[in-house]
């Protein structure tokens, strides 16, 4: 396993091609009349994860099934555990949105490979 969210288990085969970590420092900006604006520092936001993910029935997968799994974790609306595959918490996020793209279908439609793009926000 490379990784697990929530109930979703990434075999090695479905690693993503990315995971983009941001960090952010929020500033709010007081105007002041006649001089340079001044910067408040705010603290910093929660972390965002976007993970790039590709699914294929090549890799012994339904990749139908595995989105049901996906968007049903999304819809309770709830944390989930990100644990890395050697055992590392990296941590509890919820998933923020799901971008899918169809690569491949059979002659009946069926989804045999899909690209996904998994937006993860960090919940504290």
């Amino acid at each position: 396993m490379w990784a697990q969210l929530g109930t979703v288990k990434f075999e090695l085969l479905e690693t993503p091609e990315a995971v983009r970590q941001r960090y952010k420092w929020d500033y709010v900006e007081h105007k002041v009349l006649d001089e340079k604006s001044h910067l408040q520092k705010m603290g910093k936001s929660l972390q965002e994860l976007t993970l790039k993910i590709k699914l294929s029935t090549a890799f012994g997968t339904d990749p139908k099934e595995m989105l049901s799994v996906i968007y049903e974790n999304a819809e309770k609306e709830e944390p989930l555990v990100f644990i890395l595959g050697n055992g590392t918490v990296v941590g509890k996020y919820v998933i923020e949105e799901i971008a899918k793209e169809w690569k491949r279908t059979d002659n009946k439609g069926r989804l045999l490979a899909v690209e996904l793009e998994i937006k993860l926000k960090e919940w504290n």
